[in-house]
């Protein structure tokens, strides 16, 4: 289990196994391990620091820049990583990763 404490005011983003109690964000990272290899090279797993963090988070930006720049970025994608259920949830998982970056630093830098 991926956990954070995030010092936004932001709520926790909407993926899937994502919960938030008491300003502690849960996701359990083998929902998005393939889709993450798949998609950044790096599987999303329980023990990453501030640069993987960073790098899955970065590629993933990228893949959604791509995908928008040369009109893929609809419905029919989602068909292709069977561990996303929409659109969305990619953006919400990447915002996620930026919070376990964030916090990542936070801790590395105490």
């Amino acid at each position: 289990m991926i956990r954070i404490r995030p010092t936004t005011s932001r709520s926790a983003p909407s993926c899937s196994g994502l919960s938030a109690d008491d300003g502690e964000w849960r996701l359990d990272p083998s929902r998005y391990r393939r889709f993450t290899a798949e998609v950044t090279g790096i599987e999303l797993t329980e023990n990453l620091g501030a640069s993987e963090y960073y790098r899955i988070r970065n590629r993933l930006e990228a893949f959604i820049a791509e995908r928008k720049r040369d009109g893929e970025w609809s419905a029919s994608l989602v068909e292709r990583y069977p561990d996303v259920n929409t659109l969305e949830e990619i953006v919400s998982l990447t915002r996620f990763l930026r919070e376990c970056h964030d916090c990542c630093l936070e801790t590395e830098l105490a």
